[in-house]
């Protein structure tokens, strides 16, 4: 009778190399997919041909599976394994089965609400709940199944693949004040599943390939891809994920330079400027794409998309209107030449309430579509038939005034 106990036993374990748990888990994020870098631990249950990986997360993408340490013939996934589907065929056989500390062999009666059983040794019924029952030392309810068929299987294996449901979000926040670029990473984990004591990479990719030498100050070190167009964070501790939970993590810090502007369409209904900061990336390090976030000291001053910005180039901000300066602009004098032409004068005042000087462009988009002979007290420059620029420097708490005039050809 023990023998064929024994035998019974081993029967219901049909699961090959059974995947024990996996070591040094990798997770590499770019923004539009995950990669899953893991070693498997495997128990041997008899079959040399298959593994078996459950609890595999369900939004994994089959089709991106490699196996390294084997020779990967073939991938099955199932989805929502039960107890119903597992215990199904012992009906009437010996299982192995544990509860609390407590090891039962029983001859399965039932399977469906409860697990029924008789002991093999007493004869006493059993009702086990599903949810607290293991089968040879693992638990029967499992959300996804992975078999593989495998050859030639070695004693390091390694699986990659990719999964959805991690989703990076780059930011970065920009205090003019310290001229100082923070560049942070979100990482929303909605696979389902918690991840935990994994490496985690945060990979961006250059639009197009160029080839810059990476270093960050914040991460504990950045390496270029093999196509020389990507930024990767690597970082230095190992993270937990929780399910359907957030993380956000600073990848850098660095320094830029920065030029401030305020710009001006008379034609505009606001008399208020819109305040542009123009960035320069002084660093050996690119800035990758991601939202960005203006702060002049505490003030928050607006916020808007960037696109890479390699060492040594410039990117422009266009941030809120500024409130600080004020610009009314108003036709002086009129009068006529005869011969259809007019002399128009335009004044126009500038009022700046910050404290800082500022640095002005007025355009001037009202001109007529003929004129001569544009006379100003200030330097200007003609951007096209019909607009002209003045740059003007105003100090901070101070106001100035301005005149220029023109001849208006009337048809």
């Amino acid at each position: 009778m023990k023998k064929t106990v024994l035998f019974l036993l081993c029967s219901i374990n049909l699961f090959a190399y059974r995947v024990e748990n996996t070591r040094d888990r990798e997770v590499i994020i770019y923004l539009n997919k995950v990669m899953i870098n893991e070693s498997l631990k495997l128990k041997d249950d008899g079959d040399k041909n298959r593994i078996i990986y459950e609890g595999i997360s369900k939004n994994i993408d089959i089709s991106s599976i490699n196996l390294t340490g084997g020779d990967l013939r073939g991938v099955e996934l199932e989805k929502n394994v039960d107890s119903n589907s597992i215990l199904r065929s012992y009906l009437g056989k010996i299982i192995r089965a544990e509860k609390n500390g407590k090891t039962y062999d029983l001859v399965l009666l039932d399977y469906r609400k409860n697990i029924v059983g008789k002991d093999i040794n007493t004869g006493e019924i059993y009702i086990l709940n599903n949810p607290d029952l293991k089968l040879s030392d693992t638990e029967i309810k499992t959300e996804n199944k992975l078999t593989m068929d495998v050859g030639k299987l070695g004693k390091k294996i390694n699986l990659s693949y990719i999964i959805r449901g991690i989703n990076l979000n780059i930011s970065h926040s920009l205090d003019i004040d310290k001229m100082s670029l923070e560049t942070w990473g979100k990482i929303y984990n909605n696979t389902g599943e918690d991840l935990e004591n994994i490496r985690v990479k945060i990979i961006s990719e250059l639009s197009t390939p160029r080839a810059y030498m990476i270093k960050s100050e914040m991460a504990d070190s950045i390496s270029r891809g093999e196509s020389n167009n990507r930024i990767e964070y690597k970082l230095k501790d190992k993270l937990d994920l929780k399910r359907n939970s957030e993380k956000n993590i600073k990848l850098e810090t660095k320094k830029i330079n920065l030029v401030e502007r305020y710009v001006y369409w008379t034609k505009e209904y606001s008399k208020t400027p819109t305040r542009i900061v123009e960035i320069e990336n002084i660093s050996d390090t690119t800035i990758p794409m991601g939202r960005i976030y203006v702060w002049d000291g505490k003030n928050f001053v607006g916020d808007s998309n960037i696109g890479f910005i390699p060492n040594g180039e410039k990117y422009n901000l266009k941030l809120n209107k500024s409130f600080n300066v004020i610009i009314d602009k108003k036709i002086k004098k009129t009068y006529s030449l005869g011969n259809n032409l007019v002399k128009k004068e335009i004044e126009i005042e500038i009022k700046n309430k910050s404290n800082k000087k500022i640095n002005l462009e007025i355009n001037y988009d009202q001109l007529p579509e003929v004129w001569t002979k544009l006379r100003s007290s200030e330097k200007y420059e003609k951007i096209s038939n019909r607009i002209v620029k003045f740059k003007l420097d105003i100090d901070k708490n101070s106001k100035k005034k301005f005149v220029f005039s023109y001849i208006e050809e009337k048809k």
